[in-house]
């Protein structure tokens, strides 16, 4: 007999109708999400990085992931932020990266 079956004999069974617990209830001091659209970027070029990058650009990138990586609210991947989370992702998508945009 394995441990993962012995673990499992100790646990009671699962129950095909049973009811989930209610979730919490929701409240109103919480920060407000936005759902922000991402506009569609040009290719970059080739040797493009942030080495060769606008310090104007380098520093609205820092602010964004400084504050996304903070803030509990905001979730990148799914393009939700919180308010001041979608400010920084706009400036941060509209400062060009390179001096000749």
């Amino acid at each position: 007999m394995s441990l993962l079956s012995e673990l499992l004999n100790h646990m009671p069974p699962s129950v095909a109708g049973a009811e989930k617990p209610a979730p919490a209830s929701r409240t109103t001091d919480r920060p407000r999400l936005v759902l922000v659209e991402r506009p569609t970027r040009s290719p970059p070029s080739l040797y493009t990085n942030a080495a060769a990058a606008t310090p104007e650009w380098r520093q609205a990138r820092d602010l964004y992931v400084n504050h996304i990586m903070s803030c509990r609210s905001c979730y990148s991947p799914a393009a939700r932020h919180c308010r001041a989370g979608a400010e920084l992702r706009a400036t941060y998508d509209q400062t060009p990266m390179e001096k000749n945009q």
